[in-house]
């Protein structure tokens, strides 16, 4: 009597065996896992516009960014009676379409504001950011302003 039941348990053990096998061999490619959807960054790398068309003076009403060769910027403010010695300092750059200003505050630390540029020309230069907040510059003479 102990004889079959220990055959019957080990049938049963076996069995179970290999439906477990055949149902992970079965389903094992059919599992949906999930899967994030993957979004694309937009596509910068067929845009390019030339960095040495930025260098100089550029006037939006009474805000004044000069921008330098050397990746250096200045900004001031005319309405808050702020001179260009007086202005703010910024290193800027420009990849592809992305232009981003790195302000440097007078407390210390570095605060970056990252810009899309959609038109830069000899003397009009217009960028957005992300909130919808579009600048138009033009070109100004620097002699007018010394």
């Amino acid at each position: 009597m102990k004889k079959k039941l220990w055959i019957t348990i080990l049938i049963i053990i076996a069995a179970a065996g290999v439906a477990f096998a055949v149902y992970y061999i079965w389903f094992a490619d059919h599992k949906k896992y999930y899967q994030p959807e993957v979004v694309e960054p937009p596509v910068f790398h067929d845009i390019e516009f030339d960095t040495d068309l930025l260098i100089g003076v550029w006037k939006e009403e009474d805000l004044y960014y000069r921008y330098n060769d050397d990746g250096t910027a200045v900004t001031w403010d005319l309405a808050d009676d702020v001179l260009e010695d007086e202005g703010t300092e910024l290193d800027w750059t420009l990849e592809h379409n992305i232009f981003t200003h790195y302000y440097k505050m007078e407390i210390g630390g570095v605060i970056p504001k990252i810009y899309n540029m959609r038109v830069l020309e000899l003397d009009v230069m217009e960028y957005d950011d992300d909130y919808g907040v579009s600048h138009k510059f033009s070109k100004v003479d620097e002699e007018l302003i010394n």
